[in-house]
C-alpha cells in the first residue's frame, strides 16, 4: 500500500510542472553623462539578493562612441547580475548601430525566465521598428506559453509622464497598432526610456511604465518623477508587482 503510494506521489512529480519560484529583476534606461549616479544604481542592486538579473533601456554612449561602448561595459562588469540592453537612439547614431551588434547581438530578440516570457524591441531611431520586426513581435507573441509577457523599448509609445508628448516613437501610426497588440495578448507591462525621468500610466490593462532615470540629466522636477532611478519588478505566481528605487 505505501509502495504504491509512493510511486503515486513520485510519478505526479514527474507529470505536473513545477511551480515557478518568485523572482525580481530591475529595469532603467538612460545613464548617459551619469557614471557616478549609474556606480550607486548598480551598488543599490547589488545589495538586493532578489534581482537576478536586469534590463536597460537604452541611451548609454551618447556618441554612439567605441570608448562610451567599453566604458559602460566596464561599469556593468561591477554588476553581480547579467545585463540584457535595449538599443537607444544614441546608442545608434555614427557606429553606435554596429557596436551595439557587435557587443550586445541583435537589437531586437526575446528570452524566458521562470513564468514570464521577455521580447526587447528596436525603435531607437526613424523607421528601425520595420514591418519584419512588426511580424517578429506577433510570431513571438504567438508563440509564447507563459504566464506573464513584459516589452521592453527605447522610445515610448505615448507619454505617461503627460508632460512630453512629443518624446515618442517616431511612427505614432505604428504606435497605435503596437498597444492593439500588447492589449490583444495580455503583455502585463511596457518599459521605455528616453524622457529622463519617471512615468507610470495604465492603458487598457496594460501597464507602461517610463524609467528614464539611471544618471543623465532629468528633464523634470521632483515633483513630476524627475529623479533618478530603477524598477524592481517582482513576479510571484499570478502576481506581478513595480517597485520604483530611487537613486540619491
Amino acid at each position: 500500500m505505501y509502495k504504491i503510494l509512493f510511486w503515486v506521489i513520485f510519478l505526479s512529480f514527474l507529470i505536473l510542472p513545477l511551480p515557478a519560484y518568485p523572482f525580481s529583476f530591475a529595469v532603467f534606461g538612460d545613464s548617459l553623462k551619469g557614471d557616478s549616479t549609474y556606480k550607486r544604481l548598480i551598488e543599490k542592486i547589488n545589495s538586493d539578493k532578489d534581482i537576478k538579473f536586469c534590463i536597460h533601456l537604452g541611451d548609454f554612449a551618447e556618441e554612439g562612441k567605441l570608448k562610451e561602448y567599453n566604458k559602460h561595459i566596464k561599469m556593468n562588469k561591477l554588476l553581480n547580475v547579467p545585463i540584457y540592453h535595449v538599443k537607444g537612439n544614441h546608442d545608434a547614431v555614427h557606429l553606435g548601430y554596429k557596436y551595439f551588434k557587435d557587443f550586445f547581438g541583435r537589437s531586437y530578440y526575446s528570452f524566458d525566465y521562470e513564468n514570464a516570457h521577455f521580447i526587447v524591441l528596436d525603435n531607437a531611431l526613424k523607421n528601425n521598428f520595420t514591418k519584419y520586426q512588426y511580424d517578429f513581435m506577433l510570431e513571438d507573441f504567438k508563440k509564447n506559453s507563459k504566464d506573464h509577457i513584459f516589452v521592453f523599448f527605447h522610445k515610448p509609445v505615448f507619454d505617461s509622464t503627460t508632460f512630453f508628448p512629443d518624446f515618442l516613437m517616431d511612427s505614432r501610426q505604428m504606435g497605435d497598432l503596437m498597444m492593439k497588440v500588447f492589449k490583444k495578448y495580455t503583455v502585463k507591462y511596457v518599459f521605455s526610456g528616453h524622457l529622463h525621468a519617471y512615468g507610470r500610466a495604465e492603458r487598457e490593462g496594460v501597464v507602461y511604465i517610463v524609467s528614464g532615470g539611471a544618471g543623465s540629466p532629468l528633464h523634470l522636477p521632483l515633483f513630476a518623477g524627475g529623479f533618478h532611478h530603477y524598477i524592481k519588478v517582482t513576479v510571484k505566481d499570478n502576481k506581478v508587482v513595480d517597485e520604483t528605487v530611487k537613486i540619491y
